[in-house]
């Protein structure tokens, strides 16, 4: 939570590459807490995965991989836009993001489950990458992170690259292992159902 800043002389390389290396493992921390938890994509993932299988369910994973890569992309750069044309935005969209974040967690912990209608084929590629423009949870989170992380260092096309690749790695991962304990579950769904 505490971070020093540190201004490095030009003539230090190394130390300014290790910096920037530090501050994108601190980043890819962030982006493993954050998007290993349950969310829209994750609990989708596990519910499809258990009802189709693993395989099935590939276009699926692909279609939210590309999505959050593109909403990613679209965060990096309209966080560095707002942070170029006003500056002051930077601390507040940390705090706003942070707010609605813990906002989603909660509505979360005390909803009610309901009966859905079910469906006979998993979603398709399609449905995931559409569903990353409808999912408020990776929206504020690419916000939160790139306001947070990037943006005080300044705009700089290679960070917002980075950012938009470690943060859906990271939420590829996460939806990687979700999918991998729903198809765990898929012999136990397909035997009593």
């Amino acid at each position: 939570f505490f971070k020093a800043e540190l201004r490095l002389p030009a003539h230090i390389p190394q130390k300014r590459e290790a910096n920037t290396m530090t501050l994108y493992l601190e980043l890819a921390a962030y982006a493993c807490a954050t998007t290993f938890s349950p969310g829209p994509n994750n609990i989708l993932l596990l519910s499809s995965t258990s009802k189709y299988g693993l395989k099935k369910c590939f276009p699926l994973i692909f279609g939210i991989w590309s999505g959050l890569l593109c909403i990613m992309l679209i965060c990096g750069f309209g966080c560095a836009g707002l942070g170029e044309l006003v500056p002051q935005i930077v601390p507040v969209a940390k705090y706003v993001g942070a707010a609605y974040i813990l906002y989603l967690a909660y509505k979360m912990l005390f909803k009610k489950v309901t009966d859905t209608q079910t469906q006979d084929q998993p979603l398709s590629y399609g449905n995931g990458f559409l569903l990353q423009f409808l999912n408020v949870k990776i929206l504020m989170l690419g916000i939160a992170a790139y306001s947070g992380y990037i943006l005080p260092g300044g705009f700089r096309f290679s960070a917002v690259l980075a950012f938009a690749v470690i943060m859906a790695a990271c939420a590829g991962t996460g939806n990687l292992i979700w999918a991998t304990v729903g198809s765990l579950l898929f012999p136990i769904y397909s035997r009593f159902n």
